[in-house]
């Protein structure tokens, strides 16, 4: 520890000892003295006992005896800056103080004549800007912006006649601006903003400056009209947003501008029209913000003609009602807000195109219809609340969420499961949603399964071995009543042979199917209509007496069909759908659940339903007096032909001529619509 302090020692001695050995009243001195009493104490860049003009920020003049330029950025020096230091510095010609946390300046500054660039941008100085800054007659960039200067900008302004770039923005400078600032002609760039500006632009503001490019009056109070800036005939970037300029919209935009910010100020007008009555070109266009203030009339329904706009922001105006504008031309876009901008209509999934998109903003309009599917890569802002959307969000959109900076889908008429988020951001994110789990007691269901592909393989094989034995035999016994065409391709039947594994096995006629799980009782039924009822897989085997084939109503391809009784005397018909177990939970109770909301009066309605292991079971109405095969074939009620039950197929020729079996379970219940599912009914006491 002794060695590590005289170490430090030694170290501070070598950095100031070259400092101290500097000639006094010399621009080394100077310099020595204003490092050391604004407290420099990180590594020194000034160790070396050579001349001044060779240290680090150091520039001087051709023959080595005069600094001309001093830059001392970001080196953390605070406090005040001593007279006869930097003051002393008489053929400075620039000085960058910047990013340190300096509080105020020596009296001995504005002497300094010479002075072309300085920056003291970043810093703690407060009080007034004195009117000596007009001894600066040589200065062409003053930038004193992030600080807390107060009081009024000097009128002695106008002596900078040479003045290129003026910065002042981020300050509290207070009053009108001076009308001595159209002496400073040779602008180019005016930042005044974030400051408490009032009162209106000098006569004469718009012509005076006949360089200028960038104006920054953003965040004032400043009062005007369109027609000060109509002579600002170089302007490339305009920003005055926050203040209380009126007039026509039109007026504003000049014919080079890139960049254009005129909200939250009182502008009024047809933005539409400047496509007609200006010579503005758009495809200069890169920045555009008209949010918050009066516009009217139609929004552009072409944005053809700005083909570069990377940002566009028209929210919160009073545009008539009107469909989503074409905007897929917009390539380079990456921010876009038109919340409350009375939009109709549907989102157009040309939207997806925007591949720069970062920011989308849709709230607070009157869009219907569902939302599309938003994959863009780099989306990280959405919202799309307050309007009138319906359906289920993506889920390749809900997925993504949890890895965006903000979104908010409240108060529409959405549907999602809430398991997929915390309460408090459901309530937060998705106020007024539809929360549609299947299976909200038991989330662990919406787990995908681990595809055992040899097993499905072997399974595949035998069903097609099966399916062509059956073919053959069904081919032999009804060939006589019934030819099948040549490009027919028979449906996997549940009669065929399934691997068997688990604790419940229960027999009809000819097959024998498995349920998968070790506690029937931990398995739930949803009941749609009462959801609150706590019924279980085991209610289901008490039911059916455990499938028994005294409680069989129906055999078909789809599945065999079982009547029971639920705890609280609900009357059901209880179907075991074979081909659904190539779904996984999830795809199955979300295909369940769109089914439920079926309601037809020539459709039994479906109950609810259970997903017992490899199984997925729906539940129907019971239904009385026959079924719709029998009443369409003038059979009596009671007899039953085994053919008609098994009568279920879903054939669809492509183009190939080879039937389509990539169903859905949705597919598989509405095909059995003419035995099971529009005319379930029991057998009839002989």
């Amino acid at each position: 520890m002794g060695f590590s302090f005289l170490r430090s020692i030694l170290i501070l001695s070598l950095f100031f000892k070259p400092l101290a050995c500097q000639q006094p009243n010399t621009d080394g001195f100077f310099i020595s003295e204003f490092l050391k009493n604004t407290g420099l104490t990180s590594s020194p860049p000034y160790n070396s006992s050579a001349s001044v003009c060779s240290w680090q920020g150091v520039f001087c003049d051709a023959k080595k005896e005069h600094v001309v330029e001093f830059l001392a950025s970001g080196l953390g020096l605070s406090g005040s800056i001593p007279d006869t230091t930097i003051g002393k510095l008489s053929k400075l010609q620039t000085l960058d103080l910047s990013n340190n946390k300096i509080t105020s300046l020596p009296s001995d500054l504005w002497s300094l004549g010479t002075l072309k660039v300085l920056n003291l941008s970043s810093n703690q100085i407060s009080g007034p800007l004195p009117n000596n800054i007009g001894n600066f007659g040589a200065l062409e960039t003053i930038d004193l912006s992030s600080n807390n200067f107060s009081g009024e900008i000097p009128a002695a302004i106008s002596s900078l006649g040479g003045l290129r770039v003026l910065k002042l923005d981020r300050n509290g400078f207070e009053g009108s601006i001076p009308s001595g600032i159209l002496s400073c002609q040779s602008l180019y760039f005016i930042d005044l903003s974030m400051n408490k500006l009032d009162g209106s632009l000098p006569d004469g503001f718009g012509a005076a400056f006949p360089k200028l490019k960038t104006l920054n009056l953003a965040g004032n109070g400043i009062q005007g009209r369109d027609s000060d800036f109509s002579l600002m005939k170089s302007i490339t970037s305009l920003n005055i947003s926050g203040n209380s300029f009126q007039g026509s919209v039109m007026g504003v935009f000049q014919e080079l501008v890139e960049v254009m910010d005129l909200s939250k100020n009182q502008f009024q007008g047809h933005i539409s029209q400047v496509h007609f009555n200006s010579t503005y070109n758009w495809s200069r266009l890169v920045y555009l913000d008209l949010s918050e203030n009066q516009l009217s009339g139609e929004i552009f329904q072409d944005f053809s003609q700005a083909p570069n706009l990377k940002y566009l922001n028209l929210a919160f105006n009073r545009f008539t009602k009107e469909e989503f504008p074409r905007i897929d031309m917009l390539s380079e876009l990456e921010y876009l807000n038109l919340s409350k901008t009375s939009l109709t209509g549907h989102i157009p999934s040309e939207i997806a195109q925007l591949s720069s998109l970062h920011t989308l903003d849709l709230s607070q309009n009157h869009l219907s219809g569902q939302i599309p599917l938003l994959t863009i890569k780099n989306l990280q802002v959405l919202d799309v609340s307050h309007n009138n959307l319906s359906g289920e969000i993506p889920v390749s959109l809900l997925q993504k969420l949890p890895r965006m900076e903000s979104y908010n889908f409240s108060y529409n008429n959405l549907t999602l499961c809430s398991t997929e988020f915390s309460r408090e951001t459901f309530q937060t994110h998705f106020h007024g949603s539809l929360d549609s789990c299947p299976i909200a007691a038991n989330p662990g269901l919406f787990k995908r399964k681990v595809t055992n592909h040899k097993g499905l393989k072997l399974a595949l094989g035998l069903a097609l071995s099966l399916v062509f034995l059956l073919a053959g035999l069904l081919f032999l016994t009804f060939g006589c009543r019934r030819k099948p065409k040549m490009w027919e391709v028979k449906q996997t039947s549940y009669k065929e042979e399934q691997n068997i594994s688990g604790p419940f096995s229960f027999h009809t006629d000819s097959t024998t199917w498995v349920a998968d799980v070790k506690q029937a009782n931990s398995v739930p039924v949803v009941i749609f209509e009462k959801p609150l009822l706590n019924i279980t897989f085991a209610d289901l085997l008490s039911a059916t007496s455990n499938f028994d084939r005294g409680t069989l109503l129906a055999e078909g391809k789809f599945g065999p069909v079982y009547r029971g009784f639920l705890p609280g005397g609900i009357h059901v018909a209880v179907k075991v759908l074979v081909h659904g177990s190539t779904l996984t939970d999830q795809e199955a109770a979300r295909e369940l659940e769109c089914l439920g909301r079926i309601k037809h009066p020539n459709l039994v309605p479906l109950t609810g339903y259970c997903l017992a292991g490899d199984q997925r079971i729906a539940i129907y109405d019971y239904m009385e007096n026959g079924n719709l095969q029998n009443l369409l074939h003038d059979l009596p009620l009671g007899i039953q032909i085994t053919e008609d039950w098994g009568r279920e197929t879903w054939e669809e020729d492509d183009n190939n001529g080879i039937q389509n079996v990539g169903l859905t379970l949705r597919h598989f219940l509405l095909a059995s619509a003419d035995a099971d599912l529009m005319a379930l009914c029991r057998k009839r006491k002989r």
